[in-house]
């Protein structure tokens, strides 16, 4: 394949996916995708002659280093980035990067739907652009899909290249790494704990207690893992619980405020007008 840019092996691949209007609206889309082998030759920023063509700088980029590295310098703040890290970040703010000799990657750019209040929880999840995945295998393996389908002269279905990137995006933003894990085992027998406990008086010390970690550490392991604090884990199977109490028994507010974990009725009524956007009452004849 001809790749006509500097540095780049020509055993290298490039390929374009072109939205329909459908996609546009509604999925996730692809609209470029290359696996790319580099000398040190090679380099790229948002000034180059390819980024200013079309809408190029107006998608989400993402790189998957699969060997050697690469040093960026990405909205003015540096980064090197290595083999089974991830790279991401907004075309649209300024960046460049240059590769060291035996660099291959995986590179994406896409776009669509709410792409990118999803690229910002993942920053604020992950602290910075360039980071090791959770599941770096899994990764390569939903790039390596989307490239392949892009290859394709039948190309993949725009709604199965929506879900593939949206699988993507989770798997960059919460750590769901297998249960064999120490950690995974871990916080699966926290939300056990808590299971069992949830309509007693239980804070996030004794869940953490239950499963031998400090709150502080307990906290960060649990949201990375679930995308809620383990407060608001709580907080929300009871609600849950209230849903389905008001709906389906004759009990009173207050009866199903104690019965669910609350130490009054006011904090309950508090609480679940918070979450559910109504009172207890209103839900209670109207349980939509």
């Amino acid at each position: 394949m001809l790749i006509p840019e500097l540095g780049v092996h020509q055993t290298s691949e490039r390929y374009f996916f072109t939205p329909s209007s459908l996609a546009k609206e509604l999925f996730y889309y692809p609209t470029r995708i290359g696996h790319y082998f580099c000398s040190s030759r090679y380099s790229f920023n948002h000034r180059s002659e390819i980024a200013l063509q079309g809408d190029h700088n107006q998608n989400i980029m993402l790189f998957f280093v699969h060997d050697g590295a690469m040093e960026l310098t990405l909205n003015g703040t540096p980064a090197i980035a290595g083999a089974g890290q991830i790279v991401l970040f907004d075309c649209r703010e300024p960046y460049s990067y240059a590769a060291s000799d035996g660099l291959e990657f995986t590179w994406l750019l896409f776009n669509g739907l709410n792409v990118r209040a999803f690229y910002q929880k993942i920053l604020q999840a992950r602290g910075r652009k360039a980071f090791s995945p959770a599941a770096p295998a899994e990764i390569a393996q939903m790039l390596d899909s989307l490239r392949s389908a892009c290859a394709e002269d039948a190309r993949m279905s725009e709604a199965r290249c929506s879900q593939l990137i949206h699988r993507l995006l989770c798997l960059l933003l919460l750590d769901e790494t297998t249960e064999s894990t120490t950690g995974g085992d871990r916080i699966a027998q926290a939300i056990r704990y808590m299971n069992r406990h949830l309509f007693e008086p239980i804070g996030v010390q004794d869940a953490a207690a239950a499963v031998s970690l400090s709150p502080s550490h307990f906290s960060r392991q649990f949201k990375a893992r679930t995308g809620y604090s383990p407060y608001e884990y709580i907080v929300l199977r009871r609600i849950d619980k209230a849903k389905y109490m008001l709906s389906s028994t004759e009990l009173s507010v207050k009866e199903i405020a104690y019965a669910t974990g609350y130490n009054s009725e006011e904090n309950f009524i508090h609480s679940f007008r918070k979450n559910v956007g109504v009172a207890p009452g209103i839900f209670r004849k109207y349980p939509v």
